[in-house]
């Protein structure tokens, strides 16, 4: 047999032996959450930089609009923009409201994400027991909040769960729809699986809950570029779980040009590597532990893309990695249709919709193959943190 077929099929053997093991899990044990009927306080925090101020404001009436057995607290909290979006949520709140709401405002912008939601730390300002960070461009259905926090509380050990996050910006663009088709299949797919080994190595940061208390243990996020991956390897590696409500659904914007998806994924690429790192820092086990996953995943995100990869196999008559890729898809494709509906189908997604599944993710791939590999060097050499995106 070549070599180098033996040597390309090794980083997709992983792919489909990790597809194949979570694939198992979710079909043998995953089952719906139960609802416990002492539902916890619950905190939401809404940071905002230079947001646009009609998709704040769409925010904050879904926010407002969530049933919950008592009221919200609603902490927005104004990270030193200074376009005209804290005037109109100013404007906002002068209006009668279902929840409970506090503004809070910083002079200058942190940089990060994580700072604003530190400051409110700081200030004491939280009373939930459950904290959920919601992105200002993120509208949330109606049971949203009650979703994941009943998520979160019925298990102790949970320090964190996110919702399903599907982009609503993503038609009239193939960089946006190549994000929807991701979003909707592959990410839900395998965090449904993570779940339930209490694992979910990468939480979405746009519509997420944190338990008060660990918090309060671990500390805030301020850290990190990339908060929720960060946080959510430190919570791991203190020995809690983290999960994933797929019954939590939430909408979002993303980036629908190339230079701001570069932007995100050379970030988002920097938060593992951070995420990692943190991990070591708690516990060199933990460290030690993580490092197969890491490794792999690093390895995933810099070999050449599929759509790049597959045309060089066929050339060079390469088949064992191309039927190893070809039982990948397969796989995949039933992993994804098995989730969508035992999760209800609250995206709405039909069979052409799971076909056009695995060609997005891999044109995705493509897109984001430089930005990945420039996280990676971003953090090793000690670049400069900001939000790469404002």
């Amino acid at each position: 047999m070549d070599t180098w077929s033996i040597i390309l099929s090794i980083p997709f053997a992983i792919t489909l032996i990790s597809s194949l093991i979570l694939f198992l899990i979710f079909v043998v044990k995953w089952k719906p959450h139960v609802a416990d009927a002492d539902m916890p306080s619950v905190s939401v925090f809404v940071p905002f930089y230079n947001e646009d101020s009609d998709l704040i404001i769409k925010s904050l009436n879904k926010i407002d609009d969530q049933i919950y057995p008592e009221k919200i607290q609603v902490i927005i909290i104004d990270d030193g923009s200074t376009n005209n979006a804290p005037a109109a949520v100013q404007r906002w709140l002068t209006y009668e409201r279902k929840h409970e709401y506090v503004f809070v405002q910083r002079e200058k912008n942190g940089g990060r994400k994580g700072i604003a939601l530190d400051y409110v730390l700081e200030k004491d300002i939280a009373r939930g027991d459950v904290y959920i960070v919601v992105d200002s461009d993120t509208f949330i259905e109606k049971d949203g909040v009650y979703e994941l926090a009943s998520k979160m509380w019925s298990d102790p050990r949970y320090a964190a769960v996110c919702g399903y996050i599907v982009p609503e910006n993503y038609q009239g663009s193939l960089i946006g729809r190549s994000q929807y088709y991701e979003h909707i299949g592959v990410y839900g797919a395998f965090r449904a699986a993570q779940d339930q080994l209490g694992i979910v190595p990468v939480l979405a940061g746009a519509f997420v809950a944190h338990r008060a208390e660990v918090v309060k243990e671990l500390g805030g996020w301020s850290e990190w570029l990339v908060e929720d991956i960060s946080w959510c390897w430190k919570a791991i590696a203190n020995n809690y779980r983290t999960g994933y409500a797929a019954s939590a659904m939430a909408t979002t914007q993303c980036p629908i040009n190339r230079k701001d998806l570069f932007k995100q994924r050379r970030r988002w690429a920097r938060g593992r590597v951070e995420a990692y790192l943190e991990t070591w820092k708690v516990s060199k086990k933990m460290g030690f532990l993580s490092s197969p996953w890491f490794l792999m995943n690093a390895l995933q995100y810099c070999i050449p893309p599929m759509i790049i990869a597959v045309p060089l196999m066929i050339y060079f008559s390469l088949w064992l990695p191309l039927s190893i890729i070809g039982i990948n898809l397969i796989v995949d494709i039933i992993f994804m249709s098995i989730f969508i509906r035992k999760s209800g189908n609250r995206a709405k997604i039909n069979i052409r919709d799971v076909l056009n599944i695995p060609f997005f993710f891999s044109l995705l791939e493509v897109i984001t193959w430089l930005p990945n590999i420039l996280g990676y060097v971003d953090e090793l050499s000690g670049k400069d943190k900001s939000w790469l995106t404002r």
